[in-house]
């Protein structure tokens, strides 16, 4: 940088610094007697040196009560500011010296801002501070000698240099958007060298490891499988930064990756209580871990998040292997759908004309078996069978010996629709503790999303509305439930398709946008 723009970001620091300083006087005595002079001071004097174009600083001042612990963005522990978070604040101006007087701050997040200027290298004295993220500013300047010695720092983010806890180290700190490219000696202690007893789970796409971060956060890495390789960096970079851009609340957001010339991983969120294929077949002081009511949460929560990346996502993102064990749950047991995208990531090594049908086999839509090739229709074939899982509580959808002899599951399903008998279909371990009228529904449902014709299928959006309300459910499934008894391939097939009502799944779209954002 230039010395004369140096000299101008230098003396508006200081002539902030004086207007602070000159405010923090009028402070009030009983303010003074009430809470920590030197905050209250420090943070008035921040305040003062920064440009809130929003005013959502207004409240750092002594005349709204004094107490820093009530003002926005700041967060106290027994009485001492704990925390400052003002990501994404549209803030410029500078940060004063005066943030090294906060001597119980263990977190300060400026990421996302326009704050120019130095690091003020009174951070140095901040022995608490554990998590400084300073990125997408424009300091100027290398980050200052004093955060070397910070005992209890275990992670600095800024666009210049980093430093993380492992004999301070120095290196670029490299990010795709807002996701973190994590090195790769990094996963490998986090994972304790990818050891056995922390795999979760192993599917087509890679096996996943429980990771521990040098900051303590928990993580879920997917190492993913060799045929992936043959991608370059710069593509596989691409796919993943459309991955990364995916922000939904029943969708499991992709928040770092590794790289190497033979490694492929995604680092994800820990989900606490794994998956609903395993919670379907737990039990809490003798009762299901999954009720009935918490079934259908699911359904409709799986619905939300495909019909996000049906009909909200550009391009849209196909799924391809929707199933119970490709479905999360969070620490609220909120459905969370995992592996999306990761379709495409590994085709990248594989020529464009697909030969081989993705997916689990035995869920495989029929048109996806016959030509390879998957729509958003084959999620929704997908769906149905996820909703069968979810009522009969089978680990798998064949069949017993003599169990059904007519053909397989959704034959089977039907026929006991048919005759009033679906209370033989419910997983045993829910007993009758059921609403029959919302399992008939659903059943009805899964049988719709499953027809043999992709567009006799429904859409996500109406899948949700019928989920929701139970939407005219019977008289839909009444309109087709006969539409494909005869040859698909007859010259004669002119059978009418149901109009699914896609004006009226307007609602249904801005009700999804309405659910996005971070988890």
């Amino acid at each position: 940088m230039a010395a004369g723009t140096a000299r101008t970001a230098a003396a508006a620091a200081v002539m902030g610094l004086a207007v602070a300083v000159a405010a923090a006087a009028l402070l009030s005595p009983a303010a003074a007697a009430d809470f920590d002079d030197e905050e209250v001071t420090a943070l008035v004097v921040i305040r003062a040196a920064l440009i809130d174009p929003s005013g959502v600083l207004g409240d750092w001042d002594d005349a709204t009560g004094g107490d820093p612990c009530g003002w926005a963005m700041v967060t106290c522990n027994q009485g001492k500011v704990y925390e400052l978070s003002l990501r994404h604040q549209n803030l410029s101006g500078t940060l004063s010296p005066a943030i090294g007087r906060l001597r119980s701050l263990q977190n300060l997040y400026l990421c996302n801002n326009a704050i120019s200027g130095p690091i003020p290298d009174t951070i140095g004295s901040m022995e608490s501070l554990r998590s400084l993220d300073l990125s997408n500013n424009q300091f100027i300047g290398k980050i200052p000698s004093t955060l070397g010695g910070m005992a209890n720092l275990l992670a600095l983010i800024s666009d210049q240099m980093y430093i993380n806890t492992f004999s301070v180290q120095h290196g670029p700190e490299v990010w795709l958007g807002h996701l973190k490219h994590f090195k790769f000696k990094d996963i490998k202690r986090a994972t304790n060298n990818f050891c056995r007893r922390n795999i979760l789970g192993e599917g087509g796409y890679g096996i996943v490891y429980k990771g521990c971060l040098l900051d303590g956060t928990i993580v879920a890495v997917k190492r993913l499988k060799h045929h992936v390789l043959d991608a370059g960096d710069d593509q596989f970079h691409t796919e993943v930064g459309v991955i990364g851009l995916v922000v939904h609340r029943n969708l499991l957001h992709l928040t770092g990756f590794c790289t190497t010339n033979d490694e492929r991983l995604l680092v994800y969120p820990y989900m606490p209580n794994g998956t609903v294929a395993s919670k379907l077949h737990e039990h809490v002081n003798g009762k299901p871990a999954l009720d009935w009511s918490m079934r259908k949460s699911i359904a409709l929560s799986v619905a939300r998040g495909l019909l996000y990346l049906h009909e909200q996502c550009n391009p849209k993102i196909i799924h391809r292997d929707i199933k119970a064990s490709n479905i999360l749950l969070d620490e609220h047991l909120e459905a969370v759908i995992a592996d999306f995208g990761l379709a495409k990531l590994v085709d990248l090594g594989v020529s464009h004309v697909i030969t081989e049908a993705r997916g689990t086999l035995g869920r495989i839509p029929p048109e996806s078996l016959m030509t390879g090739h998957s729509s958003d229709k084959s999620d929704v074939f997908g769906f149905g069978l996820l909703l069968i899982e979810l009522v009969t509580g089978r680990e798998t959808l064949e069949l017993h010996q003599n169990e059904y002899e007519n053909g397989g599951i959704l034959d089977w399903a039907k026929e006991l629709l048919e005759q009033n008998q679906l209370s033989s279909f419910v997983d045993m371990k829910i007993r009758n503790n059921y609403d029959s009228v919302e399992l008939e529904e659903m059943v009805q449902i899964a049988l719709l999303c499953t027809m043999y014709k992709p567009e006799h299928r429904p859409r996500m959006s109406e899948v949700v509305r019928m989920l929701e309300d139970g939407d005219g459910v019977a008289e839909k499934w009444e309109a087709m439930k006969d539409v494909e008894e005869l040859d698909p391939d007859s010259p004669g097939y002119l059978f009418p398709v149901l109009d699914y009502d896609v004006d009226r799944s307007c609602s249904i779209e801005l009700q999804a946008i309405e659910l996005s954002g971070p988890r």
